[in-house]
């Protein structure tokens, strides 16, 4: 992010903030911050047990590691909110530079992978790597049909990652470092997905 960048973002905050500058990839008519609304809104079933399980604690009960993963959860509700407001009336200056600078500064490909099961990583793992090699004109019929917002809308998550990938698809990457990345993902969520299912059943247990 440019420091010019920043300084036309206050100067757009400073007028009223009616103006959206949006940072990011902008594919088709589907708007970066339409899909940080998204993703930032969506609570998969084993991010809800955390919540669940951080709701029933004590601050003082749980670990560093604990409270920042809670504090996480909280963040994304925030800016879910200000995403929201973000580019009309009810937007603060200060709100609309803290939702400028969110864009500039975090991924939302790794929310993405953070809020998907292992069995949806696996599942778009195996179509990007289908889709990435049907004829060119096939796949830009499915993005252009994608794209359009009310269908965008209605796409589950795991077909909203998997849109996003295969429309920004740069040929000469390789797809083993997607699915490098989606690896450590699926690793990662299966753990979380284990402490869920431990702490559903066990209420009292600590780490």
């Amino acid at each position: 992010m440019s420091n010019f960048n920043r300084i036309m973002a206050r100067e757009m905050a400073g007028m009223g903030g009616m103006t959206k500058i949006v940072y990011g990839n902008v594919f088709g008519n589907v708007s970066p911050d339409i899909e940080w609304i998204k993703w930032l809104s969506y609570e998969p079933e084993f991010e809800k047990k955390r919540i669940e399980y951080f709701d029933s604690k004590k601050v003082s009960e749980l670990s560093y590691e604990e409270l920042e993963e809670a504090s996480s959860y909280s963040r994304n509700k925030i800016f879910a909110r200000l995403f929201k407001i973000y580019g009309t009336s009810e937007c603060s200056e200060e709100d609309y530079m803290k939702v400028y600078d969110y864009m500039c500064n975090e991924s939302i490909e790794e929310l993405m992978l953070r809020k998907l099961t292992p069995e949806e990583l696996r599942y778009a793992r195996q179509e990007i790597t289908r889709l990435s090699q049907v004829p060119k004109e096939q796949l830009s019929a499915k993005v252009n049909e994608e794209q359009k917002p009310e269908k965008y809308e209605q796409l589950s998550m795991v077909d909203s990652y998997i849109l996003h990938i295969i429309s920004d698809v740069d040929y000469d990457r390789s797809i083993s470092d997607l699915n490098r990345k989606i690896e450590a993902q699926l690793k990662q969520n299966d753990v979380m997905r284990q402490r869920s299912l431990h702490y559903a059943s066990n209420p009292y247990a600590k780490k």
